[in-house]
Formats: structure tokens, C-alpha cells, sequence
């Protein structure tokens, strides 16, 4: 299949050991394809569809839930069978092991928010590995140029003594990785709140900013 062909491993390599892991987990992919084949509404004559984007893979099918079946059912499992001469020969081929526990295999590999109903398709998305580990390299690094911009505080400031303390002259730079999440942390408050872009805005720790300082 080419979609195993696609989900390539990728290797992290530390002093200690090396970490191997598939671009999406292997066997909810697996579960999220046979899922998407025997379920769908064949009746409009339209396949499922799969699609590789940079930071996720998308499966669609055609029909939303079977009449009778809500979403909390469809997330505990259970299932009606849409096309069962399909699903028999699934079966047949050990594709199938037992009814309605696709989903709860996809689920111990990610969360609900991965699947998308609309009233005439189904859309499975698997976030790629390398995706959340960038996610997370770039949270880290958020964190700490906040942790740097906590430190300098000793009062209330303007933008430009706080960008001089860091030694920062990228303005906009210091906006997005420094003070906005500060301030969406909750950590650093402004002197005019109402006026965010007011010429004589400062900013200064809040009690929750002062403790993490």
C-alpha cells in the first residue's frame, strides 16, 4: 500500500540511544484506512479519499454517520455496518478482526479532534510526527526567550527598555517570541490595557509573572 510506503520512520539519534519512530502511528493508520473503505457510502459511485499535506494526513469518505449511530456511540465503538458484503471479505482476508474496534484503536494513538464529521463525509486527521515535534522544539524555545524576558523586569517598562535590556533589535521579532506570549501567559500586564498600542504603553509583572520570575 502506499500510504506504508509514505509513513517512513524517522530516526533521533542522542548520546544514549536511538529513537525510531513512524511519521503516523501504524496501526491506527492502518485502522483509519480499512475504516474509511468499508464504511463509506458507495451509493454516489465516491471513493474515500487520502491525502498527504505537509503536517497531516487526511482520509475523507463519503457519508456521515449511519442513521441511529451518535457520535459518543461511534467513539465507544459500537458500529453499523454500511456495506456488509465488504465487510465480509475484509473479514475474510484477516483485515478485520472484530466489529466497531477501528476506532478505539485509532484513539489510543490520538484524540477525538482528529476525526471531522459534516453531514455528507467523515474526515480522519493524523497529525505527522514531525509536525508535533516541531510543535513542541517551538513551544520549548517560547518558553525560554520568555523566561529571558522575565528576568530583565524591575519595574514597569516600555517595549523599546525591555528590547534594550535583552539586547534585541528586531521589534517584531520581540513582539511575537517575547512579550505577546508573556502577555497571553498571563505573566507581564500593560499600564493602558484599553489602548495596547498606545505610545505610552509599559508593561509589568503580574503576581503570576513575579513568582515564575
Amino acid at each position: 500500500m502506499k500510504l506504508n510506503l509514505e509513513n517512513r520512520t524517522l530516526a533521533k539519534i542522542t548520546p544514549k540511544e536511538r529513537k525510531e519512530q513512524r511519521l503516523w502511528n501504524a496501526i491506527a493508520l492502518r485502522e483509519a484506512v480499512i475504516n474509511a473503505f468499508v464504511h463509506n457510502d458507495y451509493t454516489k459511485e465516491v471513493a474515500p479519499k487520502f491525502e498527504i499535506f505537509d503536517d497531516r494526513l487526511e482520509i475523507t469518505s463519503y457519508g456521515s454517520l449511519p442513521e441511529g449511530l451518535s457520535k459518543e456511540e461511534f467513539f465507544e465503538g459500537y458500529s453499523i455496518i454500511r456495506n456488509k458484503e465488504l465487510m465480509r471479505i475484509f473479514k475474510d482476508l484477516d483485515l478485520v478482526e472484530q466489529l466497531g474496534s477501528g476506532i478505539p484503536r485509532i484513539l489510543q494513538a490520538y484524540t477525538q479532534d482528529c476525526f471531522h464529521f459534516s453531514e455528507n463525509f467523515l474526515r480522519v486527521t493524523l497529525p505527522s510526527t514531525e509536525s508535533v515535534t516541531q510543535t513542541q522544539q517551538d513551544t520549548q524555545q517560547d518558553t525560554q526567550q520568555v523566561k529571558e524576558l522575565l528576568k530583565v523586569f524591575k519595574g514597569t517598562h516600555s517595549r523599546g527598555e525591555l528590547q534594550e535590556m535583552l539586547g534585541l533589535s528586531d521589534r517584531e521579532n520581540f513582539r511575537q517570541k517575547y512579550l505577546q506570549p508573556a502577555i497571553e501567559a498571563g505573566l507581564i500586564a500593560l499600564t493602558i490595557p484599553d489602548k495596547p498600542t498606545s505610545r505610552n504603553q509599559k508593561y509589568y509583572l503580574t503576581e503570576k509573572g513575579k513568582k515564575t520570575q
